[in-house]
């Protein structure tokens, strides 16, 4: 099976099954397979009402800094009597040069630690390279961090789960635009194979039936719940950060994007005036965060050097630089002055907060990924005009801040109704119908 949908991802061999009429064939194989593992699991929970078992929910994750898109809902869980809750922590796979996600190699990215004092079950042997077996811990429900399967070994690939436990996913990261990630972030291969698919919007819902329509016929449901990131904003606002030297520096936040592939990265361009720009005026702090793919991505591109890379960690741990790392961003993001990014997830949290952001444009790459936020961000094409810019936020002159209110006030939501409980509510009448 496995094979049969490398074949069926591959645009050549597509092709070549459709003109056959092999693909429809294909998919209709592969719709029965999820009727019929729906019918076994809605069985089993039929069961399990009358018996009193509980419903198994497994969560499996590689990335702390996602956490704050499924925490809320966890919580929910795991205090309902109804459901036992579980995370399987895991490694993932990254793209290696020459090889990209074709080899063996799984990398922690410390999520058996994070997740430790949750009770976290570790899903590889590092001595042995050996994966435990999602199947032999029941689950009912499986949230999966991220949709990648290309990053999975096979027994946690979604086409293998999805025969013994229905598969749930929102993204991790607030989609207020059908931007260019949409179609990355919502790969064919996984989304079909979906039981619940958990919509920030109306057109989040419809932008998906058209993905999983690609894919055949399907038994995915898509509930419209809205994005529990930003239930979670307005829960930190004031929370505090240690990090930072001083209570009266300016403060900036720097996260430029992790690949240059893209033509959207600035942080080889801006890194060396940004940091003159602090050091000259004084009194401004200035923390980095690199995502967390960052330095391994620059090491395999050859952009960067391990000796170059060490150079960059001894300048952003000494004076008021700092090299931040840590799991949580909200302090960082609650108690710092003003953005400076270029495309990143982040930014959308970070508009929320309606602190300013200066968007590094990177002379004219397409950055449709934030058009919905673009009349609220300060745009900017060069370092002569971010430099501008921050002098200009440095003096208390924020035009743009009105704006971004009213953009918050619009996306956040007004029904009282948080998206976690739409989610965990949604989830639990299933498994009680």
């Amino acid at each position: 099976m496995n094979l049969i949908r490398r074949l069926v991802q591959n645009p050549y061999t597509r092709e070549v099954l459709h003109r056959t009429g092999l693909l429809t064939r294909i998919q209709q194989k592969d719709y029965e397979r999820l009727l019929e593992a729906k019918h076994d699991i809605d069985s089993r929970l039929a069961k399990k009402k009358q018996t009193g078992e509980p419903v198994n929910v497994l969560f499996v994750c590689h990335r702390p800094q996602l956490w704050p898109t499924l925490k809320g809902v966890y919580d929910l869980f795991k205090a309902d009597p109804l459901f036992r809750v579980q995370i399987l922590a895991v490694p993932q796979r990254n793209k290696i040069k020459g090889r990209n996600y074709r080899h063996n190699h799984f990398e922690s990215e410390g999520a058996e630690a994070f997740w430790k004092d949750e009770g976290c079950i570790e899903g590889y042997n590092y001595e042995t390279g050996e994966w435990l077996d999602p199947r032999t811990l029941h689950p009912d429900y499986v949230f999966f961090q991220q949709p990648y399967n290309v990053a999975r070994p096979d027994c946690l690939l979604s086409s293998e789960v999805s025969c013994y436990a229905k598969l749930l996913y929102l993204t991790y990261y607030v989609m207020v635009d059908l931007d260019p990630r949409a179609e990355e972030c919502t790969p064919v291969d996984f989304m079909k194979d979906l039981s619940f698919y958990f919509a920030q919007n109306e057109a989040d819902r419809v932008f998906v039936e058209g993905r999983l329509a690609k894919g055949g016929p399907n038994v995915c449901q898509i509930p419209v719940t809205g994005h529990p990131r930003l239930e979670h904003i307005r829960d930190h606002i004031g929370e505090s950060c240690d990090l930072w030297h001083h209570t009266d520096s300016f403060k900036i936040l720097w996260t430029p994007r992790w690949t240059t592939n893209e033509g959207a990265c600035h942080f080889f361009t801006y890194r060396q005036p940004l940091t003159a720009y602090c050091r000259e005026h004084g009194n401004i702090e200035l923390m980095f965060r690199p995502h967390p793919q960052a330095f391994k991505e620059w090491r395999s591109t050859g952009e960067m050097t391990e000796e170059e890379e060490r150079l960059v960690r001894d300048e952003f741990n000494q004076g008021d630089f700092q090299l931040d790392e840590s799991r949580n961003f909200y302090p960082q993001m609650f108690t710092s002055d003003v953005l400076v990014s270029d495309p990143s997830s982040m930014i959308i949290d970070y508009f929320f907060t309606g602190k300013p952001i200066v968007y590094c444009a990177n002379h004219g790459v397409n950055d449709s990924i934030v058009d919905v936020l673009r009349p609220g961000m300060y745009w900017v094409n060069s370092w002569e005009e971010a430099e501008h810019t921050l002098d200009e936020l440095r003096a208390g002159r924020d035009p743009l801040k009105d704006i971004r209110a009213e953009c918050a006030r619009q996306y956040q939501g007004q029904d009282g109704i948080r998206s976690s409980q739409k989610i965990y509510e949604t989830i639990r009448a299933d498994a009680l119908k």
